[in-house]
């Protein structure tokens, strides 16, 4: 039994070391004589070994970032290195997403006190609100002082300078 754990172990390791020295998983389980779904039985018994491997390809993602600086610098074809750097960029970002990847977080630990603003927005309504006892009113009656007839200078009697009625 003891020798089944420490192979187990010695495979899941050599495969960690592997992805650590920058292959890919599928290149890593390969050199290992054993597949992938057998790779990922091994880590679902060893939590240990499960945190090893998930280390691993965070630090592959780091070796990715490093070989696109490497090109960046080194290609002479533009358009070569374009395609090399978007690739490991591309594959970092969804090996080590909180690093390398295109999500913007952002988070706001600010708050805000509106009491002081309330206070002084009510400070500024308090003459407004009290303007009521500031004018004294006044009921005028102006139905007795209606004259008969016209009650503004503009207004004339329909009868004084009236057309001529033509069909009469």
């Amino acid at each position: 039994m003891d020798t089944a754990i420490t192979l187990k172990t010695t495979t899941v390791d050599r495969v960690i070391e592997c992805i650590l020295a920058g292959s890919s998983l599928k290149d890593a389980v390969k050199q290992c004589d054993i597949t992938i779904s057998k790779f990922h039985h091994l880590l679902r018994g060893d939590k240990q070994a499960a945190i090893a491997y998930a280390r691993a390809v965070e630090i592959r993602a780091d070796i990715l970032a490093d070989e696109a600086l490497t090109i960046a610098d080194t290609e002479n074809d533009a358009a070569k290195a374009r395609n090399q750097i978007q690739v490991r960029q591309w594959l970092a970002s969804k090996l080590h997403a909180k690093r390398y990847g295109d999500r913007i977080d952002l988070n706001v630990t600010q708050t805000i006190d509106i009491g002081t603003t309330l206070a002084e927005a009510r400070a500024r309504l308090l003459p407004v609100s009290y303007q009521h006892n500031s004018a004294q009113s006044q009921v005028i009656d102006v139905e007795h002082k209606i004259i008969d007839g016209a009650s503004d200078k503009q207004s004339h009697d329909p009868q004084e300078n009236a057309a001529p009625d033509i069909f009469s």
